[in-house]
């Protein structure tokens, strides 16, 4: 009998070298790859797919059109914990698990998150290109980190992690989360706030949400408006939570003080897109969960939940079962 197979869309899975790949091997499974690494488009992604039993996925669009083509596919295992690019209801009316792997990203992603806001704040990226251009320029002033107001936006398990650093600069730290209550934002780390609250209270606005239906463009024009004309944006999460025709408009009208942005509604980011030119705008290419460490980890996790699921048996609780109904009655 042919070894089933498994499909790797996934930049991390691939950046993690062949260890990642040992919790599938071991289980028989024989890996595929598709024309080049996710996210693929959605004619792309059902080529890749045919016969395919199992993904270690980037963010393809696993669309109703998409898992309907491909009979065979019993899991979606996403290395990360973004899941706004597949339609769970049609996943779990065809029998395919969606699982994520949370694990130590959170701190991963808070890391960065807090690169990002030292970057800006510091003129850092500005001092080093001035440096690499053969200048000097004695005097740069940034401003302090240490002290400062930090606005977060979704009080998940990575906002929780920023919420912890930010405490270890002496910040005061509001957070905004309607999924939880008040007192759960508290317990994380932080004061609760209405977002019309936080958004004119902080010097930094950092986005740890997921996107949805009411988180779409949740910074658009009116968001921006409230902001200090001194404050940062962060996002390190979706690129659909910004408007950003209204965060070009902000930034070049001067109504912020800059924007660090690590995801965007168009990925990969087209080499003319406005955002390139903006004025105080630091941009990086979706990297925010990028660390050997990470990728590693959430490889390893998605691949042995994938194998586990294939092979009729529940995956163990170190992901995160979207449609947890799919795998009722099966064994541990």
């Amino acid at each position: 009998m042919a070894a089933l197979r498994v499909l790797i869309t996934s930049r991390h899975f691939l950046s993690a070298g062949p260890r990642a790949a040992e919790p599938l091997m071991q289980a028989g499974l024989q890996t595929v790859h598709g024309p080049r690494p996710g996210p693929l488009a959605e004619d792309a992604l059902i080529e890749a797919l045919r016969g395919v039993s199992a993904v270690i996925a980037s963010s393809d669009p696993y669309t109703e059109r998409v898992l309907c083509a491909c009979p065979a596919l019993r899991v979606i295992a996403r290395t990360g914990v973004g899941f706004d690019t597949i339609d769970i209801p049609a996943a779990t009316r065809r029998g395919v698990a969606v699982l994520t792997t949370p694990g130590h990203i959170a701190e991963t992603v808070a890391d960065f998150a807090f690169g990002l806001m030292l970057a800006m704040l510091r003129r850092i990226p500005e001092a080093a290109a001035l440096m690499g251009g053969g200048g000097w320029v004695a005097d740069l002033p940034g401003v302090d980190l240490w002290g400062k107001c930090l606005g977060v936006v979704g009080m998940g398990a990575i906002g929780s992690a920023v919420a912890r650093r930010a405490r270890g600069f002496g910040m005061r730290v509001l957070g905004y989360d309607p999924h939880i209550t008040s007192d759960a934002v508290a317990e994380r780390g932080a004061e609760p706030a209405a977002l019309e609250a936080l958004l004119p209270a902080a010097d930094v606005v950092t986005l740890h949400a997921a996107l949805t239906s009411d988180s779409r463009r949740l910074i658009g024009a009116a968001a921006l408006a409230c902001m200090r004309p001194t404050a940062v944006l962060i996002n390190t999460a979706r690129g659909d939570l910004v408007d950003t025709d209204a965060l070009l408009a902000a930034l070049h009208a001067g109504r912020i003080g800059g924007a660090a942005l690590d995801a965007f509604d168009q990925e990969p980011l087209p080499a003319e897109h406005p955002l390139r030119k903006a004025p105080r705008c630091l941009l990086t290419p979706h990297i925010a969960a990028g660390t050997r460490e990470n990728a590693l980890d959430m490889a390893i996790r998605a691949a042995a939940a994938a194998a586990a699921v294939v092979a009729g048996r529940r995956p163990l609780p170190d992901v995160r079962v979207l449609n947890p109904e799919v795998l009722a009655g099966l064994p541990e």
